[in-house]
């Protein structure tokens, strides 16, 4: 039987394709995904906020106890000099597009329009074959109208689609 089909512009030899989940956080998971069968797999999500989190974490800790004495600065643990940010997610969509034949689908969730933007184009340009963006609003907002929340989903939508050349998928929230 013939299960060819095509998505987001990709040939896959069927329809099943690997959704995100902690299977897709390694190079070793991602090639069980292939191996078990997936057309293509979407990688886990990477979180713009848990980047910036993560960026004001290593910005506390690089200067916390700068003000001790230096005799007690041997007493807090030595901060790494990596920067924090999407460079250990980019790195796996390299290796993996070595690793594997099926498509790879980068997963973005987003904050500002920068993120989304800049995020998207570092995915695209690591290698994913495509990117889904989990747009998530929780509108707390009364005078936001419903109106105003979709049409931020399709600003954003637009403002991606303009900057990769990649296809792109938009999973929404309920």
């Amino acid at each position: 039987m013939d299960l060819r089909t095509r998505y987001l512009g990709l040939d896959l030899a069927h329809p099943i394709v690997a959704s995100a989940s902690p299977l897709s956080k390694s190079l070793d998971g991602i090639r069980r995904l292939e191996d078990a069968g997936a057309a293509a797999i979407v990688l886990f999500s990477l979180f713009e906020e848990q980047i910036h989190q993560e960026n004001e974490a290593f910005d506390h800790l690089s200067e916390f106890g700068s003000e001790s004495f230096a005799e007690s600065l041997s007493y807090f643990p030595a901060v790494g000099q990596d920067p924090v940010g999407p460079d250990s997610y980019l790195e796996l969509i390299r290796r993996a597009r070595e690793a594997v034949a099926v498509p790879l689908i980068g997963s973005l969730n987003g904050m500002t329009d920068q993120g989304w933007t800049s995020f998207a184009s570092l995915i695209a340009e690591a290698g994913a074959h495509a990117i889904e963006l989990n747009v998530f609003s929780l509108p707390t907002d009364p005078a936001i109208s419903a109106r105003d929340v979709e049409q931020r989903t399709v600003d954003v939508v637009t403002a991606v689609r303009r900057t990769v050349a990649i296809p792109v998928a938009v999973k929404l929230s309920p």
